[in-house]
């Protein structure tokens, strides 16, 4: 099988026409290879960057951290989720540190990332992420609400706006600028949540926030390599139907 060509250097890519960012992944899951190979070969502006994984790389203070987490939140977050934590915040800190423009925005995927639309992602992907610092291209697994009043059409279907901050989740789809960079880089400086609990880090109304429906991005079926937390499917399933309909009232009246 092809192997994950990994890139270290955000500076490297002559073409600036190319949609740029960075897809998290390691060479240990083997079973994603294809699809990490599919996706940059769909996006060759994307950069292959080495997922941190505590199990394989020595994390300072790993169990220190663990508690720290505990007892801002009740709950200590897996190894899986500070290594994609950390595997974050090094991509934050080489948008901030690249020779971008300010308004340049870069996309962020996970192994487990899959472009439902490539075609429409490179059409729209400049257009859509000029307007914003923080855009989602996938969240929540398609259960994000946009705010009816911002919402506009694309095309095929696709709208796309200002989401409801509470119905935002996800890493495996989102493309940020270096005023975004900064910020969540400055506001997961306490360790605490985990990352793609956004609505965590982001001081209200202090970035632009925009996202797409239905996903252009969504995640292949499969084991999550961060590690699950206890859960009981018939509770969740109800509860996730209960806040569709509290985000949807919500969005409608906004």
């Amino acid at each position: 099988m092809e192997s994950v060509k990994h890139h270290s250097n955000i500076n490297q890519h002559n073409n600036q026409s190319l949609l740029r960012g960075f897809l998290i992944a390691s060479p240990h899951e083997t079973n994603r290879l294809a699809w990490v190979n599919k996706t940059c070969k769909e996006l060759p502006g994307i950069q292959v960057v080495p997922a941190i994984y505590p199990s394989q790389i020595h994390i300072p203070f790993l169990r220190a951290l663990q508690q720290k987490s505990k007892e801002r939140t009740g709950y200590a977050l897996k190894e899986g989720e500070i290594g994609i934590l950390l595997s974050n915040r090094k991509i934050w800190r080489n948008i901030v540190a690249s020779n971008a423009s300010e308004a340049e925005a870069f996309l962020i995927l996970e192994s487990d990332s899959e472009l439902k639309n490539p075609e429409l992602l490179r059409k729209h992907f400049t257009m859509l992420t000029s307007q914003y610092d923080l855009f989602f291209f996938g969240s929540w697994l398609g259960n994000t609400s946009l705010l009816r009043s911002t919402r506009q059409p694309l095309e095929q279907g696709y709208a796309f706006g200002t989401p409801f901050i509470k119905s935002i989740s996800g890493g495996y789809g989102y493309a940020l600028n270096k005023k975004a960079a900064r910020h969540l880089l400055a506001s997961s400086n306490k360790i605490a949540h985990p990352v793609d609990e956004f609505k965590r880090y982001i001081t209200p109304n202090y970035l632009r926030i925009g996202a797409i429906l239905p996903e252009l991005i969504s995640v292949y079926p499969g084991e999550s390599t961060i590690g699950e937390r206890p859960h009981e499917p018939a509770k969740e399933k109800l509860k996730m139907l209960l806040l569709n309909i509290r985000n949807a009232i919500i969005s409608y009246c906004r």
